[in-house]
């Protein structure tokens, strides 16, 4: 889990089932081996990260460049298998003004590139039953200028992870009932390779937020799921979806769990239902392939595969995936040679 929040998790061989690179981080590098540039997309007011905008990568002679993406739960994105040269990043949503960023790539990947996107005059009014949204209103200056340094500091390109700990500790003293900083001591804490106390801080954010804050939800069920703790996963999985059916990481996340627990029929429903969301999400689809491994549907192992490939070409788990393309279509002759033959 990482603020490129999700973890590294390689994707082994055919009979290696539901422990998956769900986001790797690592970025490729060199001119001629496939660029990417990834960064996060926020609330240029209140610093939030911001899930579901739609970003655009853009050439200089104005072409796409990139499939579209969908910025992730913690606002994240990434456009990967792309070259040197001048970008314009092109990224809008929903009561929000569109902002044009400019990027220029050289011989290594970009990364923590941020996208601020500023409210509308416009935009709707936050209604009185809104919970979450009088929560984040009744957060003290002082506590909110803290929690925004130490976002600041844990999204910064030489992040400093003990400093933002610190600022979220600072800010959670100052407002006790202040969610959101846990969720973020949760994050810094994992990057210090402190698990339990991780895993600490992001249940007390789901205690605290009555297990309305999706952003807790999801990452205490990626952390579960990445530990091999499905049964676990599934229920904060579950109830990330609840609070938002539009957020394809929850659905992602459900689906890692219940292939965890050798659900496959259950899980291949909830893959879909993320790939409908965010159809240029590549995690995806290794997901929905690790799904179809355990369902013996080596075709559509294969074309899950394929589909991944690509989305991210040469991503760090591009390797591995061709490794186990290669043996799912082994596999499918293996199956096509042993159905009977009509005389």
């Amino acid at each position: 889990m990482s603020r490129q929040r999700e973890l590294c998790r390689p994707v082994t061989g055919i009979c290696c089932l539901a422990m998956l690179v769900i986001g790797a981080v690592a970025q490729s590098s060199g001119i001629g081996a496939g660029l990417s540039i990834s960064g996060y997309v926020r609330d240029e007011d209140n610093h939030q990260p911001l899930k579901g905008a739609t970003l655009e990568l853009m050439g200089t002679s104005g072409s796409t460049a990139s499939p579209s993406v969908m910025s992730g739960i913690t606002g994240e994105f990434r456009f990967s298998g792309l070259v040197s040269g001048d970008y314009r990043i092109l990224a809008h949503e929903k009561g929000f003004d569109p902002v044009t960023v400019n990027v220029t790539l050289g011989a290594t990947s970009l990364s923590s590139v941020s996208v601020g996107l500023r409210p509308t005059e416009t935009s709707d009014a936050i209604g009185p039953g809104d919970a979450i949204s009088a929560h984040q209103l009744s957060v003290p200056e002082r506590a909110r200028d803290d929690f925004d340094k130490g976002m600041k500091v844990l999204i910064a390109p030489q992040p400093d992870y003990r400093r933002a700990l610190s600022l979220f500790e600072r800010a959670a003293k100052v407002f006790p009932d202040y969610y959101e900083a846990y969720t973020e001591m949760g994050v810094a804490h994992q990057h210090l390779g402190e698990g339990a106390e991780a895993e600490k801080a992001l249940r007390k954010s789901v205690e605290m937020s009555a297990s309305r804050y999706p952003d807790a939800l999801f990452l205490l069920s990626e952390m579960l799921n990445d530990e091999g703790r499905f049964a676990d996963g599934e229920g904060f999985a579950r109830q990330c979806v609840q609070q938002d059916d539009s957020l394809w990481s929850c659905d992602l996340e459900l689906a890692r769990a219940l292939a965890g627990l050798k659900r496959p029929t259950e899980a291949e429903a909830a893959a879909a239902k993320a790939s409908e969301l965010n159809p240029a999400n590549a995690k995806t689809f290794l997901v929905l392939g690790n799904i179809h491994i355990q369902e013996r549907k080596y075709q559509a192992v294969v074309q899950d595969f394929d589909a991944y490939l690509k989305l991210d070409p040469t991503g760090p788990a591009s390797d591995s995936v061709r490794a186990s393309q290669a043996q799912a279509r082994r596999a499918l002759e293996k199956q096509l040679s042993a159905v009977p033959q009509p005389h």
